[in-house]
């Protein structure tokens, strides 16, 4: 072979080995690694099944945060009476569990009724919480012709307290009665020490004096009333009335 072949077959062998490496790192397979499905997990804020940006989880949190106060605001309060000639009043002998009953189809709790009482603890209507507006429009449709229902503010719920039925009414107490006469007419009850609420109501044939004492809980409460209602103090017949 003469020189001048050899020189040529040697760079045709370099070309070609050039050629080779250039095209097997054009095709070699990249890392693994950067395809993994396995990456940390740091990068996401939910380690679940579904790997979900950091940004969208705030997101998340914030409509759900939205969605509970929506609820929150749903609340609807409403005032339930009953229309006479003399006013709008509620019968005193109306229980809480009474309108829940009358108003079966609305959801309503014991916590979602309040009493509203004038002063002289003389029921004049019930506060009531709805749930939701359907709620609400149920017991409009419910309260028939013995009860109205109109629309009430929360702040008129809020501000109303409630003795919860931790509290009993002694009416026809004698008018000179003294704590120790009191107390000796509740012996045997959990009541709670004075000093009482007394006051004087109107009556027939002369005034009434009332005395409002407490309870510490409702049952006590009950007990009293069961055991003590038309008993005497001082040679007066005392009925008794618990306070819801």
């Amino acid at each position: 072979m003469s020189s001048l072949a050899a020189a040529a077959l040697r760079r045709a062998v370099t070309v070609s080995g050039a050629r080779s490496l250039s095209i097997s790192g054009a095709f070699s397979p990249v890392p693994s690694r950067l395809f993994s499905t396995d990456a940390p997990r740091r990068r996401s804020g939910i380690t679940g099944r579904r790997l979900v940006p950091q940004t969208v989880r705030r997101s998340i949190l914030f409509s759900d945060s939205v969605i509970f106060v929506e609820v929150k605001q749903c609340l609807i309060y409403g005032r339930l009476y009953s229309p006479t000639a003399g006013g709008n009043r509620l019968g005193k002998n109306v229980l809480k569990t009474d309108i829940i009953h009358h108003l079966e189809k609305c959801e309503l709790s014991l916590e979602d009724v309040k009493i509203d009482y004038n002063r002289g603890y003389y029921p004049m209507a019930a506060l009531l919480k709805f749930p939701s507006k359907e709620s609400f429009n149920k017991a409009a449709r419910q309260t028939g012709r013995m009860y109205r229902l109109e629309r009430a503010t929360r702040e008129v719920w809020e501000h109303k307290p409630s003795l919860d039925g931790k509290a009993v009414l002694l009416q026809g107490v004698p008018r000179n009665a003294q704590a120790d006469d009191i107390e000796r007419f509740l012996s045997g009850t959990n009541y709670e020490p004075p000093p009482f609420e007394s006051f004087i109501r109107p009556g027939i044939p002369e005034p009434v004096r009332v005395v409002l004492v407490r309870f510490h809980t409702k049952t006590d409460a009950t007990n009293a009333f069961i055991a003590k209602n038309r008993s005497f103090c001082l040679n007066n017949p005392v009925s008794m009335r618990v306070i819801q």
